[in-house]
């Protein structure tokens, strides 16, 4: 798929979503699988950025006043939290593959040329074993980390929260809290440091020899403790709470399944249906794109199903949900186009009709019923079709005739 200009939501048929603002300048999102997500702040001031999604189930989050350009990359089933106040000079590039996350801390900043990797890109194996030896791992930044230029971070790296990278280091391991950060491989070199944002090119004092001239931020200024836990600040843990409304962390026990049939019938080869689809309970922001309704054929310990097509109606989004879990329904099932759906490849048999409703893993059944339900029949020289209603549950029965 080509590239998509982000000029706010955005969702398509393979389950890709973008929440973003409208007001972003050359943002750009790539999407060749499915089910991935791209979550924008509404404060972002994010600028020529493309987000690339090659792969399916990853999620990207970028974080309030993010000031960003460059390129981030998220592969099969990653997770690339950015938190809130993180700015670069000039173009970065960020990747992660095979499951791992990258987090970056509240008020981290990057000058020029920053990358931050948590694959290689290619596998490197060992020819006596076969076994891989540069394994993809994740990467967690601390808050308030300075990058300076062409400084590279490489996969299974943690970094404590006020420390400083130096020139084109390539770090790579694991280390502490307010520490000085250089060379290639990058080691520690001073500890108990803190550094401001200021640019003492531009900004008063024009010369700092002493703490006291400014106005320091004092809660990053901290001594270094081997061993610490790395605090990455708030705005990563209120990024993950924005993913939650579209994560499968709900209360399984506070939702239920919502079906009702307005109308089901044949018509030439073809069955037609409208109704209601909904499960209530979940809070997702858009309900489109989140959740999948299909139509199922039941026969003993198997059945066939048939992906069924959604509409919104402001009368089912007052009466299902009072505006507490979603804004935007599209609770409405029917057929796509509403042309119908092909049943020629339904075997012979006897089916009860039913409805599946999915959400990421979870998936709630209920069996089609109407109150009263006229016999629909279809048959041309090849099959009979059949629709009737026996104590309100609904049956479809085909037979193909034999051919002489």
């Amino acid at each position: 798929m080509k590239n998509i200009n982000i000029i706010g939501n955005y969702s398509d048929h393979n389950g890709n979503l973008v929440f973003a603002p409208k007001n972003l300048h050359n943002v750009t999102v790539n999407f060749v699988g499915g089910n991935n997500k791209l979550i924008i702040a509404d404060t972002s001031k994010i600028r020529n950025l493309n987000f690339d999604f090659p792969s399916h189930n990853a999620v990207i989050i970028i974080g309030e006043n993010g000031n960003l350009s460059g390129q981030i990359r998220a592969g099969y089933c990653c997770n690339i939290n950015i938190g809130d106040n993180v700015t670069c000079t000039n173009k970065i590039y960020i990747t992660s593959a095979e499951k791992t996350k990258i987090v970056v801390g509240d008020d981290c900043m990057f000058a020029t040329g920053n990358q931050i990797r948590s694959d290689d890109a290619h596998a490197i194996y060992d020819v006596n074993t076969g076994d891989r030896v540069n394994k993809s791992k994740d990467i967690i930044i601390g808050e308030h980390v300075w990058f300076a230029f062409n400084s590279v971070v490489l996969s299974g790296s943690q970094i404590g929260e006020g420390s400083v990278i130096g020139f084109a280091s390539v770090v790579k391991g694991k280390y502490p809290n307010n520490c000085v950060i250089v060379g290639t491989p990058a080691r520690t070199t001073k500890k108990d440091i803190a550094w401001e944002r200021q640019n003492i090119m531009l900004t008063e004092p024009w010369i700092r020899t002493h703490a006291s001239q400014i106005k320091a931020q004092k809660r990053y200024w901290n001594k270094t403790i081997k061993n610490k836990p790395i605090y990455v600040g708030q705005g990563v843990f209120h990024n993950i709470y924005k993913l939650s409304p579209i994560r499968d962390s709900i209360d399984e026990k506070k939702c239920h399944h919502h079906v009702e049939l307005y109308n089901i019938f044949l018509k030439n080869n073809k069955l037609y249906l409208t109704g209601i689809a909904a499960i209530i309970g979940i809070p997702c922001p858009d309900y489109t794109p989140c959740i999948k309704n299909f139509l199922l054929f039941s026969k003993e310990n198997s059945y066939y199903q048939k992906q069924l097509a959604k509409f919104s109606d402001s009368n089912i989004s007052r009466k299902l949900f009072n505006g507490d879990y979603i804004s935007y329904d599209k609770a409405g099932m029917f057929t796509f186009k509403n042309e119908g759906l092909l049943i020629d490849d339904i075997p012979d048999g006897i089916y009860k009709l039913g409805v599946k409703s999915t959400f990421n893993e979870l998936e709630y059944y209920s069996d089609l019923k109407i109150e009263n339900l006229k016999e629909s029949v279809y048959q041309d020289s090849e099959i009979i079709l059949k629709l009737y209603c026996v104590k309100h549950s609904i049956y479809f029965e085909k037979v193909s005739k034999k051919l002489k």
